[in-house]
């Protein structure tokens, strides 16, 4: 069995494609490794305001027909960074907006999406996408 986040486009597409190098959330996994990357079935069109301006000003070209529902692709968890009220932000990455953030290397991006239920957390996956 393999391991999966979920995480909703277009910034799923970024991580597998090798621009997104930090996921932001509000919990932090022990576990590190690879991990299957799933885009979630909602996209929010104006959430993280601050890195949709940073995608826009650095010319990044993101397709308009991005799966949903779907694996698309993997990358490496390699560490968590945190930050607390008042501390500088502990990652230079400009994908990181805290308060924690898993970082990503390895990228690959899947040519096809494999269907797919999502879930929250990290969690496993089978081949019947459970």
């Amino acid at each position: 069995m393999a391991r999966v986040i979920s995480i909703r486009q277009p910034w799923a597409w970024l991580i597998v494609n090798g621009y997104k190098d930090v996921e932001n959330r509000t919990w932090g996994p022990t576990y590190r490794g690879k991990v299957l990357i799933h885009a979630g079935k909602t996209v929010k069109d104006n959430d993280f305001p601050v890195q949709r301006e940073w995608v826009r000003t650095c010319g990044i070209q993101i397709p308009d027909d991005l799966p949903t529902g779907a694996i698309v692709g993997e990358a490496t968890i390699t560490g968590v960074v945190r930050s607390r009220a008042g501390d500088a932000p502990p990652d230079s990455s400009p994908w990181y907006e805290g308060p924690v953030g898993i970082q990503l290397s390895y990228p690959v991006a899947y040519a096809e999406p494999i269907p797919a239920r999502g879930q929250l957390g990290i969690y496993e996956y089978n081949q019947e996408g459970k």
